[in-house]
């Protein structure tokens, strides 16, 4: 059995994917805080990811990494994203070169393409548009994918993944939700699929009208198996009501109104 570095692993996320992953990888799992519920072939590793000493030691004889972890919200400024969203990704990427590990999957966000207006977007083809200071960490993050898999032949999968919470809240996030199953299945093609350099799939699973065609992800062999329409929450809220604030005009939604702030300053 393959062991795979999972960072970020105490979040929503990872806990949603984990129990998808752990009957077929033994898993590592890196957070700033414990990992809970592990099971016998799960152990939990606390640290930084922005510290080079800890991703050395947590990537040192592992198969793959899956890199979850960042720092996030709604109005982010640019200096709070730097060491975990760009140090730390650079820091992993070259553990990846250092220790000869040939699989990185990378949790990026639908927030790369998010500032295309809904209305009329091109989806798989959309260039990339950044709705904030996360978003352009995102970004970055794909590029590093690239330079390192290019560079280095590290087979690397960056992820955009749509909306991962449990039930669907409103009319936009419909279209770009998933499971924790699906969104596990594209991790194993990451780690697993020979027909990756660096590729780019949307982590979506079904849905009315999607977004994304996700051509490339089931090209690669991604089929979903939910669908967004039976995963409503009971407070859903169809697109053509939500506020304003809520950017249902965009595809990265809220994050659209939100003020570009470098350094937050006291």
């Amino acid at each position: 059995m393959k062991t795979l570095l999972v960072t970020g692993a105490a979040g929503g996320v990872a806990t949603r994917v984990r129990p998808y992953l752990r009957d077929r990888y033994r898993l590592k799992l890196l957070d700033l805080r414990e990992a809970t519920g592990l099971v016998a072939n799960e152990t939990a590793l606390i640290g930084d990811i922005a510290d080079p000493a800890l991703v050395r030691e947590a990537a040192e004889g592992v198969d793959g990494i899956l890199h979850l972890a960042c720092r996030y919200s709604l109005d982010i400024d640019f200096e709070a994203t730097l060491d975990a969203n760009y140090r730390a990704q650079l820091l992993l990427l070259d553990a990846c070169r250092a220790f000869g590990i040939p699989r990185f999957v990378f949790a990026s966000s639908h927030h790369v393409v998010g500032h295309h207006r809904i209305d009329g977007f091109a989806g798989d083809d959309a260039p990339i548009a950044p709705d904030g200071f996360y978003a352009l960490s995102k970004a970055f993050g794909e590029a590093a994918c690239a330079l390192y898999a290019h560079r280095h032949g590290i087979k690397a999968l960056s992820i955009r993944i749509g909306n991962a919470d449990t039930e669907v809240a409103d009319g936009r996030r419909q279209h770009i939700w998933v499971s924790g199953r699906d969104l596990a299945q594209l991790i194993r093609i990451g780690l697993e699929h020979e027909a990756i350099t660096h590729d780019v799939v949307y982590g979506v699973s079904r849905c009315p009208a999607p977004f994304f065609a996700n051509a490339r992800a089931a090209e690669l062999g991604y089929v979903p198996e939910d669908d967004a329409s039976v995963n409503l929450a009971a407070n859903f809220v169809p697109r053509e009501r939500m506020p304003a604030e809520n950017g249902p005009d965009f595809v990265g939604g809220p994050y659209v109104p939100q003020p570009l702030i470098v350094r937050r300053t006291a």
